[in-house]
């Protein structure tokens, strides 16, 4: 089955040191690890290794990892156990050898994915421990390993630290994987535009897979041991639903079943008071109407009836909301309520998330675009003074990065021009250099460039080169876009996990588990949706 790339394989790379791991992995279970010493011939080991696979389980792996060990130390345990506490959850780019016969070893993905390492209980989530039940589970359920592992035995003794290349091999070819930093282990790419369009189509395709035929959305899953998130909330279903209307539209899809996200909203968390209307979360007894849950639903129906048949029933239950949002906003002061209890709608937290205002006034501008009511654009307006004169940009909000740049389309003023480019002018070195995923971050960026460019044909050029480098700002879109691939489910970085089929082809945030969350989708999908609109005009 492999013979064909495995020549290839053969031909192109040569063996790079005396220590190779070979990992087989298939769609429906975590990846079988075989650890090779002084091999003298890959090509043999490994259509051995096939062969055995195959005449074990009566079928062949679907995917084929091959990691060479490049460099190795040895080092007191303690000291690359402080080392492996002191790296960010789940971003290890590095293996580690118990022993000096490699009978106890695992490759940094193995330790990622099965988390040897995790938040300890009852403490803040940067606070690390060494997880001495997960290893021992891992050892006893996939490996041959039978005495248990502790660090006491451990505690005075030197451990090998090892760094390693590896290649995916699949039935039609093989990629070169990432080998150092926090895409470690991903796939190196010639070709970005074309790896996205793959990224937007299979998460596109996750998160249609994941809403029910009721309209509720499986809401997420924790891979490690690939167990399902119970909570659900409101505010990710109505975005999450937005992202993936922009998905379908974006793949020239039917968008039949988002009418079954609206209808599970109207007959579970739809409050209608009359004049006014509310979405509202009782899941869990919170009861609650947050500011930007109403927002969320109003933006996602607005960017449904840009791309469906006229429905005026939606548009009207979306004013009425949209009139539900006026009433959370004090009229002289301007200030936002931010959480109301349901259903008597008194005030719960007058703040919560200072990200709820820039969802509503951006929910109320894009229905200000649709229906054209002043109503909707004045309240927009009177909102925009108070985050200038508050300095909101100060947040850098992906929100109002979408709000201004639809604003000035409207009203096209250099103040307004000039808070959008400080929303993310002071942040844009953080944003390069950050090691975390961030997919918000994204938004912000292609936002920002839209804003760039409709600044400079609006004649606002000088504006543009006094309050932003654009030519960094392009280098720091170039490269997060790129980087987000490290939150990618490849199948390199899925078959290290209990159920890879049930992450493959979808997105996550590392650092919080490997999370995949409905909303966690949403995010990189419209990230990646606008960054893909924008290329043509920025290679």
């Amino acid at each position: 089955m492999f013979d064909t790339v495995l020549k290839k394989f053969e031909a192109a790379v040569a063996p790079l040191s005396r220590h190779v791991f070979i990992s087989l992995g298939t769609p429906h279970s975590k990846a079988t690890i075989k650890h090779i010493k002084k091999s003298r011939n890959l090509t043999k080991e490994l259509t051995q290794t096939l062969k055995k696979f195959k005449s074990r389980t009566g079928i062949w792996p679907e995917w084929v990892k091959v990691d060479f060990v490049t460099q190795e130390e040895q080092l007191p345990f303690k000291d690359v156990l402080a080392e492996m506490l002191n790296t960010r959850r789940n971003y290890i780019d590095f293996g580690v050898s118990f022993d000096s016969k490699w009978l106890i070893s695992f490759l940094p993905e193995v330790i990622n994915a099965n988390a040897f390492v995790r938040p300890q209980k009852g403490k803040d989530h940067t606070s690390l421990e060494l997880a001495v039940n997960n290893i021992n589970h891992y050892l006893k359920h996939y490996t041959q390993v039978k005495k248990p592992f502790t660090i006491e035995q451990y505690q005075h003794q030197n451990v090998i630290r090892f760094q390693t290349c590896g290649y995916l091999l699949t039935p039609e070819d093989y990629y070169e994987l990432e080998t150092s930093g926090g895409n470690k282990g991903v796939r190196k790419t010639t070709n970005l535009h074309s790896e996205i369009e793959t990224m937007i189509t299979t998460a596109t395709h996750y998160l249609k897979n994941e809403l029910g035929p009721n309209g509720k959305y499986n809401y997420g899953r924790f891979p490690h041991f690939d167990r399902k998130i119970s909570f659900y909330n409101m505010l990710r279903h109505c975005s999450s639903t937005y992202a993936l209307i922009e998905g379908l539209t974006y793949l020239q899809q039917d968008l039949t079943p988002i009418q079954h996200a609206f209808d599970y909203v109207h007959q579970h968390a739809y409050y209608d008071c009359g004049e006014v209307a509310y979405i509202f979360d009782d899941t869990r007894e919170i009861n609650e109407i947050k500011l930007g849950q109403n927002a969320a639903y109003i933006f996602a129906v607005v960017e449904y009836l840009k791309h469906s048949e006229p429905h005026p029933e939606l548009l009207h239950r979306a004013q009425k909301v949209a009139e539900g949002i006026l009433t959370m906003i004090d009229p002289q002061t301007l200030e936002t309520i931010h959480v109301l209890n349901y259903p008597d709608l008194t005030i719960k937290e007058k703040h919560r998330i200072i990200y709820y205002d820039g969802e509503a006034a951006l929910a109320l501008l894009r229905l200000y675009q649709l229906d054209q009511n002043p109503k909707w654009l004045d309240t927009v307006t009177l909102l925009f003074e108070k985050f200038m004169s508050q300095n909101y940009w100060q947040y850098h909000d992906h929100w109002l990065s979408y709000c201004t740049n639809e604003l000035i389309k409207i009203r096209p003023e250099a103040r307004y021009i000039k808070f959008g480019l400080k929303n993310i002018s002071h942040y844009l070195k953080f944003i390069y250099h950050r090691e975390t995923t961030f997919p918000t971050f994204l938004e912000m960026l292609t936002t920002t460039y839209q804003l760039i460019e409709q600044a400079k044909s609006l004649g606002f050029e000088n504006v543009v080169n006094t309050h932003i480098n654009e030519s960094f700002l392009v280098e720091t879109l170039h490269h997060r876009a790129n980087y987000q691939r490290a939150g990618y489910f490849y199948p390199e970085v899925a078959m290290y996990f209990k159920n890879p089929k049930s992450i493959l082809g979808s997105f996550f945030i590392k650092h919080h588990g490997y999370r995949v969350r409905i909303d966690d989708i949403e995010h990189y999908l419209s990230g990646y949706i606008q960054y893909q609109k924008l290329y043509r005009s920025i290679t």
